[in-house]
């Protein structure tokens, strides 16, 4: 993984993050489907940079 491709997927998460943190005070219910989704999609990406450092 290049360089630059470290520094976006760590700006996917923390948009992702961020998103996950704005929702998760809208939501009534923090088992929601699309914030469940976005938790899923944050591992996968946690995931991704863990196994390139």
């Amino acid at each position: 993984m290049t360089q630059q491709n470290m520094v976006t997927l760590k700006l996917e998460i923390d948009a992702i993050r961020l998103t996950m943190y704005v929702m998760s005070t809208t939501v009534t219910n923090l088992a929601d489907p699309l914030l469940v989704q976005l938790s899923q999609l944050l591992d996968q990406k946690l995931n991704e940079l863990h196994n390139c450092a």
